[in-house]
């Protein structure tokens, strides 16, 4: 019998191929049966598909590179919120002064989102992750040695360009790696990571306010961008462009391409729905972080280091909302739970208007409200997003990032009305909150009903 050719799978690593496929030169055969070779090679291709274990320890130390510079946008975004009022005093400067160098680095972000990931597809993940983490590391430092409030807005949009590398960058390599399935795991494990970040960044930013001033913040995270760029220059492996993108006549062609898919979506009233419901229900975690400081610790006296334990409550509202949704969504339906997590959002804010406008002195009747109106946009958020990427299957990037862009620039506009509403006020604090609530509800009530089609559950915020 003639013996048959084995083709190897390419997700078999060249390390298996001698102990496959035997090496001459050492008289060894290998495995020599043609039928069983294929077996085994399709049983080892499967196993590496699926994560086997030599795979993921020798992946480990990437993703956790991965891990590290995605969560640097989450960190710098809270970790300085209990240093709000210190700022305005150094820099002579009024609290919504100093609010607007959240809506600087969100919308910073935002627009940065839109381009990095086209270019690392262009240029390589590598090379546009150290280009981000770079730009970070400088802004970082600006911030550090801001001598006014103006030069600290301008690094803090340096700051947000280079950071949104890391995030966008990041989980474009994760796909890469890990393939669709294993994509989506990861990066559901990593959200969950991202939201404990973000929650308990203030803490030891409150610590490091109360022993060594506000620009230790700044400096703390300039030291997490060089570690970060260590650990990409050590673990990140180099990425070739794709061939195509890599041909000088395709640079307008790809720019021309990208609007065209975001005016495709942009036109489409059922993906407007969603990402505006997303945008809205996402915004008062971000509205939260740029008020709560000078209400808290200004109008009600909690110390610096003591914020950081508040601020951490609401979060725990949206995991434990994304939990549920993450359980319901497949015997429910996207559309219920934006329902549900709306009766839940909505009265929320309402009591904590209702609070704020009977004077109430304790942080519970802030904070309290804010951990439900969290667990609704934990219920509201993922579905939303979920309910966007299915517009349009064959543009799903295009639509993630768009979502995404609006998102962020959702919460920098709630942000920037928070900071012309009065600072230091709980009634402008909790209007502002319920209104993108209700933005989000009459969002998704007025336009979601146009052109419904089944969306696929389990999509990551």
């Amino acid at each position: 019998m003639r013996s048959r050719s084995v083709r190897i799978p390419p997700t078999v690593p060249t390390c298996f191929n001698g102990a496959l496929l035997g090496d001459p030169r050492l008289g060894d055969p290998g495995v020599a049966h043609p039928q069983e070779r294929a077996q085994l090679l399709n049983l080892l291709a499967t196993s590496l598909d699926k994560g086997s274990e030599c795979t993921t320890a020798s992946r480990r130390p990437l993703l956790l590179t991965l891990t590290i510079t995605c969560s640097l946008g989450q960190v710098a975004s809270t970790i300085y919120v209990p240093s709000v009022p210190a700022i305005a005093s150094a820099l002579e400067t009024s609290v919504p002064g100093v609010q607007l160098t959240f809506v600087a680095y969100l919308a910073a972000f935002a627009v940065s989102m839109l381009v990095l990931g086209p270019l690392s597809d262009r240029y390589g993940r590598r090379r546009t992750m150290i280009l981000g983490i770079s730009l970070s590391m400088l802004g970082s430092i600006a911030c550090t040695a801001s001598p006014t409030i103006e030069f600290l807005i301008g690094a803090r949009v340096l700051q947000g360009i280079g950071l949104s590398g890391g995030m966008v960058v990041g989980r474009a390599t994760i796909r890469d790696l890990y393939g669709e399935d294993g994509a989506a795991r990861i990066i559901a494990g990593l959200s969950i990571v991202l939201t404990l970040l973000q929650a308990l960044a203030p803490i030891p930013g409150g610590y490091l306010q109360a022993w060594l001033g506000w620009r230790a913040n700044f400096a703390a995270i300039a030291i997490l961008a060089v570690v970060g760029l260590a650990l990409v220059l050590r673990y990140v492996p180099q990425s070739s462009p794709r061939e195509e993108a890599a041909r000088p006549e395709t640079t307008a062609l790809l720019a021309i391409t990208m609007l065209a898919g975001y005016r495709s979506l942009i036109e489409t009233r059922r993906f407007a729905a969603y990402a505006l419901t997303a945008a809205g229900a996402h915004a008062g975690s971000h509205i939260f972080a740029a008020g709560a400081p000078a209400v808290l610790i200004i109008g009600l006296g909690i110390a610096p280091q003591d914020y950081g334990y508040y601020a951490s409550l609401p979060p725990i509202g949206f995991l434990v909302g994304s939990f549920l949704s993450n359980r319901l969504t497949r015997c429910l339906g996207v559309d219920n739970l934006i329902a549900i997590g709306s009766a839940v959002l909505i009265p929320a804010g309402f009591v904590m208007v209702a609070l704020a406008a009977l004077h109430f002195g304790s942080p519970y009747s802030i904070v309290g409200p804010m951990v439900l109106i969290c667990c609704g946009s934990g219920l509201i958020t993922p579905n939303a997003v979920a309910g966007s990427l299915g517009v349009k299957v064959g543009i799903v990037g295009t639509a993630s990032s768009l979502a995404s862009f609006i998102q962020m620039i959702g919460a920098a506009g709630a942000t920037a009305a928070l900071s012309f509403g009065g600072s230091g006020n709980p009634l402008v604090l909790a209007v502002v909150i319920t209104s993108a609530g209700l933005f989000a509800v009459t969002a998704f009530g007025s336009l979601a009903q146009f052109a419904r089609l089944p969306v696929k559950a389990g999509a990551s915020v």
